[in-house]
């Protein structure tokens, strides 16, 4: 394919152009998606942005080419399309697959000779070191169609119509197949400034998993939570709270970084272990933490202070609720949430005098709870809920 090919308008679609607006998003799609899914953007960001949808082969309106198994490649054949685009700043955003496209085109696109991104905004993407939990790529057809019905990310009418799933399924497994390949160029991350989103629902990749991007990135990425699941973006509220964090308007409603706090990775960051440590004085020094085992303990900070672990829970005046209790051993699942381990530092950085969680009634975790001084103190409609006191 020569560079006078890339450069034709079908890897680049813009629905509104906006040639007086100060900033050109390009928005990269999802496995298996194409434009299309970027269709409310033009409006929802009106005059403030240009957006640049790219349009990747074997969807849409090039459905009749194949689809590339190959990021990079893929990544190198849009920074070439992109060069006669763009004229003015721009932002790259990508969502899940389109997340690592987007990282890699931040790369690519200045040794093309593009100018470098004023910002990478990277969406509901797992990074390299937390692969796909499953074998999704070698699914069956059926597999694959309930597994987009969790994800809820194609219409039910969609999923029930053979010649739909035909042209849906054989660019969506050569995707998975290139995500499940896919790792970072060699000679470093992008320099320029980054943020992550994720849904608060997403089991794909919460924002949990989503803040392991900061180990593939320079400098501080905040991260921003979302209501909704893998697809949150498509709920017109979030694509309004999407504008914000893209374009980094101060003078418009920013959302706040996963509810007023920071997120960092948990794994081995000193202040965060000398924070815990100052919480349970006489418990004996822990050895210094394995990266590769703790990816998904994250501390939460409000400035200098920690307040709590990523998405646990809630405080009360006396005592805090926390959900999402996470076993060591389950933790590399990608599920986020507080370590049953540290329940007691937690419900102290919190200055509470007890912790309190609700489970299925006949959880496995129950042993792990009483294990670690849990009481069960009532059922109700097949949940159960447990206390941890902190005194007496």
């Amino acid at each position: 394919m020569t560079d006078a090919t890339i450069r034709s308008n079908r890897w680049i679609q813009r629905a509104q152009p906006r040639p007086d607006a100060p900033v050109q998003v390009v928005c990269l799609p999802s496995a298996g998606a194409g434009p299309s899914m970027y269709s409310r953007w033009a409006a929802a960001l009106g005059d403030r942005a240009e957006v640049v949808a790219v349009t990747l082969p074997g969807r849409e309106g090039r459905s009749t080419e194949q689809a590339c198994p190959d990021l990079h490649l893929l990544a190198r054949q849009i920074a070439v399309a992109l060069l006669s685009t763009l004229d003015r700043p721009y932002v790259l955003f990508g969502h899940s697959m389109g997340a690592l496209i987007a990282y890699t085109l931040a790369r690519v696109l200045p040794e093309a000779g593009g100018p470098a991104p004023a910002r990478l905004v990277m969406s509901a993407a797992r990074p390299p070191d937390l692969p796909l939990p499953a074998a999704v790529a070698t699914s069956s057809d059926q597999e694959l169609v309930a597994g987009l019905r969790e994800l809820g990310g194609m219409p039910d009418e969609i999923l029930a119509d053979p010649d739909w799933l035909a042209m849906l399924l054989k660019p969506l497994r050569t995707d998975l197949t290139a995500v499940d390949a896919f790792q970072p160029l060699p000679g470093g991350p992008p320099s320029c400034p980054a943020a992550l989103v994720a849904g608060y629902g997403d089991d794909h990749a919460p924002p949990a998993v989503v803040a392991g991007w900061r180990r593939f990135l320079t400098g501080p990425a905040p991260v921003y939570a979302l209501p909704g699941n893998h697809f949150y973006l498509r709920q017109p509220a979030n694509v309004k709270a999407l504008g914000a964090i893209v374009l980094g308007a101060p003078d418009r409603p920013h959302p706040a970084p996963w509810g007023g706090c920071t997120v960092e990775p948990f794994d081995g960051d000193r202040a965060a272990l000398a924070a815990l440590r100052a919480t349970r004085p006489h418990a004996p020094a822990p050895p210094d933490l394995d990266p590769g085992q703790h990816l998904l303990r994250l501390a939460v900070r409000d400035g200098d202070q920690l307040i709590a672990y990523a998405e646990c829970g809630v405080a009360g005046e006396e005592e805090c609720h926390a959900w999402g209790l996470v076993h060591p051993a389950v933790a590399r699942r990608g599920l986020g949430g507080l370590l049953l381990g540290e329940c007691r530092a937690y419900a102290a950085a919190l200055g509470r005098k007890a912790l309190v969680t609700t489970v299925d009634g006949h959880d496995e975790q129950a042993p792990w709870l009483v294990a670690r001084g849990f009481h069960p103190e009532r059922s109700a409609g097949g949940r159960a809920t447990w206390r941890l006191r902190l005194e007496g």
